[in-house]
């Protein structure tokens, strides 16, 4: 009935994130008791351009609710505790939009999940800090290394 960013916004805003919309600058957020005002209804044709899930429950099955945002930029996912390997296979779809992404504190992600993320063509920053599953940092950092080479507008 609202469309794909609207639902999307719902999800995020449920889970006590926060998105913004293409055009604008601030932030729509849900408070500490998790209510959120009901103004992003009003984007119902607004590409979602940025989500904030940090700290989210977000799984496999909660990136459902974003794999249709094709104009997503910024995804931030930091401190999500179900995060892992899977889940960062699923962000191909993103591969010709998103230029941020942030896993800094997800406890499950390991080198295998990063080596996947060889698919993002378009990201500029990536930040990494905190993934106590990876073993080995020596290997992640030649990963990334190669990719860059590959991908060079990424910077961080």
């Amino acid at each position: 009935m609202y469309g794909i960013y609207v639902a999307a916004a719902h999800y995020i805003l449920q889970q006590r994130g926060a998105v913004r919309f293409a055009g604008q600058e601030e932030w729509l957020r849900a408070d500490r008791r998790g209510s959120f005002s009901w103004d992003f209804l009003h984007h119902k044709e607004v590409p979602l351009e940025a989500v904030d899930a940090s700290g989210s429950s977000m799984t496999y099955d909660g990136l459902e609710n974003l794999v249709c945002l094709k104009e997503l930029k910024h995804l931030n996912l930091s401190g999500c505790p179900f995060i892992d390997d899977w889940c960062l296979s699923r962000l191909y779809v993103f591969a010709d939009s998103l230029e941020e992404l942030v896993l800094s504190g997800c406890p499950r992600v390991t080198e295998r999940g990063l080596a996947s993320l060889h698919h993002l063509r378009k990201l500029k920053r990536l930040e990494l800090s905190d993934l106590p599953a990876v073993g080995s940092r020596g290997l992640v950092r030649i990963l990334l290394e190669e990719w860059f080479a590959a991908v060079p507008d990424c910077g961080d």
